[in-house]
């Protein structure tokens, strides 16, 4: 497993257009690319209940199942069809094979239905799992501990906190950063840190933080393809300052 960083679709824009509307108007052709996230997957994990080994695993003998989402980076979608049970006895490390990933997006969470659990009942396995096949060789957490899939496909998430910005709705952006202040803080000060929530606000601060990486890098690359020259403008009280002109 490891760490997905976001998955930022370029917003296409060329240099007409950045001339003609600058940074905010390859901000808005961003958020465009980005705001319809990207799908759930449509198909069951295949699981091989001893296709990791039949020595060393974790997992209480039982009937299990398990679904998966998919994440973008920026978010995680809804969760995919149930597998087919598998049956574990003591030692075995069952493994799944996954579908291909859903356009856009870079890997993937597993959720294992306990032993006997009702449908519905998965709880997170694994994180960030980009490979196409996962061993279950670890102890599946309790399901008080854990969890469930996700019930909202947040995949769109940076792009529509980047809108409401654009309207005006500065409210939840200046949240984001608050939240993860106090977290720190909190961190910092060797209070209890809730992991979860730590693991969800650093994603929503990478994603923000990824969209205006994007946006810096678009626009700096039409300047460097379409350099035009600097010259000097008064400025309201006098001054001289470099001003960029194109043709």
């Amino acid at each position: 497993m490891a760490y997905a960083s976001p998955n930022v679709t370029p917003s296409g824009a060329n240099f007409a257009q950045f001339q003609a509307a600058g940074a905010a108007g390859v901000l808005n052709l961003l958020i465009a690319a980005n705001k319809n996230g990207t799908n759930a997957p449509t198909a069951a994990a295949t699981v091989s209940a001893t296709g990791g080994g039949t020595t060393g695993g974790l997992l209480p003998a039982g009937v299990y199942t398990c679904v998966f989402t998919e994440t973008n980076g920026f978010g995680e979608t809804t969760a995919s069809p149930a597998s087919a049970t598998f049956t574990v006895t003591a030692g075995d490390i069952p493994q799944a094979t996954f579908p291909a990933l859903q356009a856009g997006n870079v890997a993937r969470s597993l959720y294992v239905t306990p032993p006997g659990g009702a449908a519905g009942s998965a709880v997170l396995y694994a994180r960030d799992v980009a490979a196409s096949t996962y061993n279950l060789a670890a102890l599946a957490p309790a399901a008080n501990y854990a969890s469930p899939p996700p019930a909202v496909n947040s995949t769109a998430w940076a792009a529509k906190l980047f809108e409401m910005a654009r309207a005006g709705k500065y409210d939840e952006l200046e949240r984001v950063f608050e939240r993860l202040r106090k977290l720190l803080t909190s961190f910092n000060h060797g209070d209890p840190v809730p992991h979860a929530a730590m693991i969800a606000n650093l994603r929503q601060v990478h994603g923000a933080l990824a969209l205006l990486t994007e946006l810096c890098a678009e626009a700096g690359a039409l300047i460097d393809a379409n350099p035009g020259h600097i010259t000097t403008q008064l400025t309201g009280i006098g001054g001289l300052a470099p001003v960029r002109v194109w043709p």
